[in-house]
């Protein structure tokens, strides 16, 4: 009996987030799998991010919360931080965000300078390409980061850079040690899955599905 009364209980708060859980975002291309030195499930989870903080940062500046110069110059994201290993051909939902991305971790730039942002490329290097990454390029040699480009244009050491992360990898987790000589660290005020579902959602109104390829972002010299 009490079992029973607790299932009556609970059953409007399940089919409500059930509910939630089963809304369909966005329409997806291809099948999308985690993979070194890069796979599309990364490809996809930075792109998506780096699309949604320029709209964010653009709407923040406008009112006086954030500066534009904290544009970020790219992005990346361990990809010990993608929980799933693949994401099936079809509709994306909200449930299948909070599985790819179930801890609370919230969207950052990282204001890092040049020789701290080579440091860790050669760290990227040495695992292969993690984290995964957007607008960085660079081909793996002898466990190093050479011919580096940072949208588009050649890395350039005494610069400084704007990184899009998460608070994790901002902390110098995930093998990511350079962070922590950040000269700043500015939290978005959203978690990373709130970013990704929020820009699903915005691709959805335009009609726009989800088309990721390997590009050789980050590739091994043989």
């Amino acid at each position: 009996m009490r079992d029973e009364l607790a299932f009556k209980t609970i059953a409007p708060y399940k089919a409500r987030l059930d509910s939630s859980m089963n809304e369909v975002l966005c329409y997806n291309n291809q099948d999308l799998k985690k993979d070194l030195p890069e796979g599309t499930l990364g490809n996809f989870v930075c792109d998506e991010l780096m699309a949604f903080a320029y709209k964010q940062i653009n709407f923040l500046s406008l009112t006086n919360k954030l500066n534009t110069n904290l544009g970020p110059r790219f992005c990346v994201y361990n990809n010990g931080g993608l929980r799933v290993g693949s994401i099936a051909k079809g509709n994306i939902t909200v449930g299948k965000i909070f599985e790819l991305a179930p801890f609370d971790n919230e969207l950052v730039v990282v204001t890092l300078e040049g020789k701290y942002c080579k440091q860790l490329f050669d760290l990227m290097a040495q695992n292969n390409g993690a984290p995964c990454s957007k607008e960085l390029r660079f081909d793996i040699e002898n466990n190093k980061a050479v011919n580096i480009t940072i949208n588009g244009q050649p890395f350039d050491e005494n610069a400084v850079y704007n990184i899009l992360t998460n608070d994790y990898v901002a902390s110098g987790g995930d093998k990511t040690e350079p962070m922590k000589y950040a000269k700043s660290i500015t939290s978005l005020n959203l978690m990373v899955r709130e970013a990704l579902i929020q820009q699903l959602r915005n691709r959805n109104k335009s009609a726009q599905p989800i088309n990721i390829q390997l590009d050789g972002r980050i590739k091994q010299i043989k």
